[in-house]
């Protein structure tokens, strides 16, 4: 990940007034940020497999014409795709729960997915299924903490993968 743009003063020695500005560090090195990153890649190999792509690409005669195409693609011409949580990730719940994550491309994710939301959450509630679409408004609706074991999580998601490249 790249670092911040951000900065924060530090002061230099002692004795001086000046302060110096330091870069703040966006990602932490610790094992469990080491984890969530190896995580969260696992997840975006899972749901570009399973989903074929955009998600979006299914609804173009739905979507507003502005966003009717995906994109943008990378140096080599293939299209830069994500994975999108349909719940905040910050929820140790659903954080590595593929069922809950969709393929988007970049545009869709960052532009589409905000200026029109509702519509967004209809294309995806309908692109996941009934049954997906009550996991995640069980997950919405509990509002209690969870621990989970980050080294097992990652294990069923690279068994997750291994199933599906088989």
């Amino acid at each position: 990940m790249k670092r911040s743009q951000l900065t924060r003063k530090t002061p230099l020695k002692r004795g001086k007034s000046q302060l110096r500005r330091t870069k703040l560090r966006v990602v932490g090195h610790s094992s469990t940020s080491e984890l969530n990153i190896e995580i969260q890649g696992i997840l975006r190999q899972i749901v570009m497999i399973r989903d074929g792509g955009c998600f979006l690409r299914n609804y173009r005669d739905q979507i507003v014409s502005q966003y009717v195409n995906c994109g943008p693609t990378k140096k080599d011409g293939n299209l830069i795709l994500q994975a999108e949580h349909l719940h905040s990730r910050a929820n140790a719940n659903s954080f590595s729960d593929s069922r809950l994550v969709v393929c988007c491309c970049q545009r869709h994710h960052f532009y589409y997915k905000k200026q029109y939301s509702a519509e967004y959450e209809q294309f995806a509630r309908h692109f996941i299924g009934e049954e997906r679409t009550k996991l995640l408004d069980r997950v919405r609706e509990d509002r209690s903490s969870h621990k989970v074991d980050l080294k097992l999580e990652l294990l069923a998601l690279k068994q997750e993968l291994q199933d599906l490249t088989r």
